[in-house]
């Protein structure tokens, strides 16, 4: 790479002189990494006219070449200092939801790949997130999926949304799929109205008055989860929210017909100006 860089100079600069002067190299040092170029691609690269050094018509077909080779070079010099560079601290903002979540099944990867890292986290709605990305109060956010022209996003999880009761729900013990028609018999506890994914649902069972039967509001997934659990109502959540109790069996998910497939998108996002730090790519391959 030693003898790329010298011809490079030499081109650029016109001289094996000044090519020595930029690189802090003596001019014979210079000589001889181009002798052993050329050695190298059995042909003449460079010849001199007096004091000036011009490019052989071989020399006119590498220098693209050596070009390309030497940029990809430091890219991935670039690159890997940018992988080594591992912050001792680190601020995430994320959704209420990512914080109870998502965020105690990533941390333990974070620490076990970097042991030496602090972590702050910040718990915002969604768009309060976006604001303290652009202002640079956090270093990177986990929310629902947004689109801003000054931020990348990453998606990392598209979690079903779904309709869940308790074990001790009527709807449960008669083992039959549902209509959303059926579901007007039930009373229902509504959480986060203000979400894409309620007000798509919301929209669909529209026809059937839903909202009527609606008789707790709550803006906490954790509250809606326990009220289920306590057989208080039916409630669309995102699976991701509601695994541990799928799997313990103290929250049930009701089969229903005619409803679209929804779901809650989760992404990273990140200013654009800022390298995609190891943390972030870390994180992205957890779920991919």
């Amino acid at each position: 790479m030693q003898n790329l860089e010298a011809f490079i100079y030499v081109v650029y600069s016109g001289s094996f002189s000044k090519a020595a002067e930029a690189l802090y190299l003596s001019q014979p040092s210079i000589s001889a990494r181009i002798r052993s170029l050329e050695n190298d691609l059995n042909t003449t690269l460079l010849k001199r006219d007096g004091r000036k050094s011009l490019l052989t018509e071989a020399g006119k077909n590498f220098l693209p070449f050596a070009e390309k080779i030497l940029e990809q070079y430091q890219k991935g010099i670039y690159k890997l200092n940018q992988q080594l560079y591992i912050p001792d601290q680190i601020s995430i903002g994320c959704s209420n939801s990512v914080s109870s979540y998502l965020l105690p099944e990533i941390i333990p990867h974070l620490i076990n790949k970097f042991p030496e890292l602090n972590i702050t986290i910040q718990s915002y709605h969604s768009e309060e997130v976006v604001s303290k990305v652009l202002n640079q109060e956090v270093d990177f956010g986990i929310v629902r999926e947004i689109t801003h022209p000054k931020i990348n996003s990453i998606l990392i999880l598209n979690s079903h949304v779904g309709l869940y009761a308790s074990p001790d729900h009527p709807l449960i013990k008669m083992q039959e799929r549902m209509t959303k028609e059926d579901l007007s018999n039930y009373e229902f506890v509504f959480y986060d109205h203000n979400s894409t994914d309620w007000l798509l649902i919301s929209r669909l069972l529209e026809p059937v008055k839903i909202q009527r039967k609606i008789i707790i509001h709550v803006d906490n997934m954790e509250a809606a989860k326990r009220l289920v659990k306590k057989n208080m109502g039916l409630c669309f959540l995102p699976e991701h929210a509601v695994q541990e109790e799928l799997d313990n069996g103290t929250i049930v998910q009701v089969p229903i017909d005619c409803i679209t497939e929804v779901s809650t998108k989760i992404s990273i996002i990140y200013l654009n100006e800022k390298e995609k730090s190891p943390i972030v790519e870390l994180i992205e391959e957890l779920y991919n």
